[in-house]
């Protein structure tokens, strides 16, 4: 999959007006430009999606708003900001792309589309995809993460959460744990280089632990290679009460998520609670 990272003017200006004013100056200025021009404001509220779609060539049929905005210096300051935010996610996105063609190919085994991805300041707290545009899947970003490698944990779960779909009815929440598993906790663990099986919803450990087994073999773990990944992530379960099932390895992640659910009454047992609470 691919990213492009790009920042715009206008689409800074418009969260900014909207969303979030960020400084105090800023928002001593924009409440100001939403009490004067009230009628210019209701207009330029439509143009988000329009500076998306062409940000490129977007011109506003009305400038007065965008221009009282961008020609503040507190502008200008969150505008800087917001491009090295921008250079910083395209170098980490460069930088683990190996790991995350390794996610697509090894452990979805499903392509992902590419995206455009408009960069804002981190304060606005915003990490959004919205699917089906004219030209491009789109992402807007503006979030401060912890450290790089939640950002693209995070950014990934997103993505995947939204591109995966299965046919079958999932009464139990399958779908989310296993993109969970794929996501949160094994393409995590190869990020931080320890388990990140501890890592989701905590309503959801049951059923984890349960799903777990198959999903060692989906992943392609031989028998007697299971042990080391219990070690690994803290999960036991008795290897010889589960038939291996060969085929799994040669399904992508949608096709394993309906296998679990339509298998769920064999796979989903109380009387296993037992087996995988226990830690080694």
């Amino acid at each position: 999959m691919n990213i492009k990272f790009v920042t715009n003017d206008y689409l800074l200006a418009w969260n900014i007006l909207f969303i979030k004013s960020l400084t105090n100056q800023m928002d001593i200025v924009t409440k100001k430009i939403l009490n004067v021009y009230k009628d210019e404001c209701r207009e330029v509220f439509n143009d988000k999606n329009i500076i998306i779609n062409d940000y490129k060539n977007f011109i506003p049929n009305n400038d007065v708003v965008y221009n009282a905005l961008i020609e503040k210096d507190d502008f200008e300051i969150l505008k800087k900001s917001a491009e090295r935010y921008r250079l910083a996610t395209m170098k980490l996105w460069d930088k683990n792309i190996k790991k995350i063609n390794n996610l697509t190919k090894n452990i979805l085994r499903k392509k992902l589309s590419s995206y455009l991805c408009f960069v804002l300041n981190k304060d606005f707290g915003i990490t959004d995809i919205i699917n089906n545009y004219p030209k491009d899947n789109v992402i807007i970003i503006g979030k401060n993460y912890s450290d790089d490698n939640d950002f693209l944990i995070d950014l990934l779960y997103k993505i995947v959460k939204e591109e995966i779909n299965v046919k079958e009815k999932d009464i139990l929440g399958i779908k989310d744990v296993i993109l969970e598993m794929a996501i949160l906790n094994e393409f995590a663990t190869s990020l931080k280089g320890r388990s990140c099986y501890d890592i989701g919803n905590k309503n959801s450990v049951y059923l984890k632990r349960q799903i777990y087994p198959y999903w060692l073999m989906y992943l392609g773990i031989p028998k007697e290679g299971m042990l080391e990944y219990m070690k690994r992530d803290k999960i036991v379960f008795d290897i010889n009460k589960f038939v291996y099932e060969k085929e799994l390895i040669n399904m992508n992640i949608e096709e394993f998520i309906e296998f679990i659910i339509r298998n769920q009454r064999y796979i989903v047992k109380i009387n296993r609670l037992a087996d995988t609470e226990e830690i080694l």
